[in-house]
């Protein structure tokens, strides 16, 4: 697989050694696989998508925040010159910003094709919605405070023993999800979209996690796993490599896995390292692993030293850093307001 995606926002094309990167500083940069080093940059494509043979097709920030989804194809054989540009008008309300918010969040997908670029995008907006109140707080001994049947929600009064709930929801409807496709032809940047089509919003799902003791139990089917090797085993981004992912320490040590990497093919162990988490989207080039890593703190001393998202580069051999590269972090990691 010469082009894949590692994670949203860092797409790797390996014939031409250089992953494309979401720059915390806006748009782009292209980071050499060898040594890390920036080959180019561009301000008008915001998040890569895809390789379509020589052209980067992504997503560029919409004007003032429009209902238009933006598309733009880069030349990666051209030092990242822009070929096409396009704007894919949306359905009202849809807003098609990367970053998303406590109540919208906007992704596109894409897939390289012979001839063209196929665009999926996905819109979630999800009404807010107040906090249900709790049981009334009463010492031992005293009695609960009484329910005024102005205090009691519209649908009628609370079953016997449940307390009393509100919450508010903002104007804008019920949550719902709307999705969409278009077609960008790679020779002349033509666009076909499709309608859309609109869905229930699926269930609220589980915050951002930290790729730690949180990673699932296997990326592997119990017949796809390596004989011989321990699990869990996960597989690598481009299906090449598969990693056994074995905790050797307590706290307080910091790296607590052993990660030991082997050749999905030839079943041949090609190296290990040491690790503070249990699993991260990675994959092999050469003699190195290449690997993304989330935001962390970690206590030196009497302070913190605080790490953002980041794309690095390993040794397979002595395990030793060789690089890194931040990314530019999308996912809303503040607390939910009260």
């Amino acid at each position: 697989m010469p082009s894949f995606e590692l994670s949203p926002g860092v797409v790797v094309d390996t014939d031409r050694g250089e992953a494309y990167v979401m720059s915390p500083e806006g748009g782009i940069v292209a980071v050499g696989l060898a040594d890390g080093e920036p080959a180019w940059r561009n301000s008008d494509l915001s998040k890569p998508l895809t390789i379509a043979g020589e052209l980067l097709v992504g997503q560029g920030e919409a004007p003032g925040g429009a209902d238009t989804l933006r598309i733009v194809t880069l030349d990666v054989a051209q030092g990242g010159r822009q070929v096409n540009e396009t704007l894919v008008e949306l359905p009202p309300g849809v807003q098609s910003s990367i970053m998303p918010s406590l109540s919208r969040s906007f992704t596109a997908e894409a897939r390289a094709e012979p001839q063209e670029a196929v665009v999926s995008w996905e819109f979630v907006e999800r009404p807010l919605r107040g906090v249900p109140t709790g049981p009334p707080e009463v010492l031992p001994g005293e009695a609960p405070p009484a329910v005024s049947a102005a205090a009691l929600p519209a649908t009628g009064p609370p079953a016997p023993g449940v307390p009393p709930a509100s919450s508010t929801v903002e104007p804008g409807g019920e949550a719902a999800v709307v999705r969409g496709v278009a077609r960008v032809d790679l020779a002349t940047g033509t666009i076909t979209a499709t309608d859309e089509t609109r869905l229930p919003a699926p269930l609220p799902g589980l915050p951002p996690g930290s790729a730690g003791d949180s990673a699932p139990a296997s990326d592997l089917e119990p017949s796809a796993a390596l004989p011989g090797v321990p699990e869990p085993q996960f597989l690598s981004a481009d299906g090449r490599h598969v990693l056994s992912s074995l905790r050797v320490a307590d706290d307080p040590a910091w790296d607590k896995y052993l990660w030991t990497i082997f050749e999905r093919e030839s079943g041949r162990r090609v190296g290990e390292m040491r690790m503070h988490l249990r699993f991260v989207p990675f994959f092999v080039e050469g003699t190195r692993v290449i690997y993304q890593t989330p935001p962390y703190e970690r206590r030196e001393g009497p302070s913190m030293r605080q790490e953002p998202l980041q794309l690095r580069a390993a040794d397979l051999d002595s395990g030793t850093e060789v690089w890194h590269q931040q990314v530019r972090d999308t996912v809303d990691r503040e607390p939910s307001p009260p």
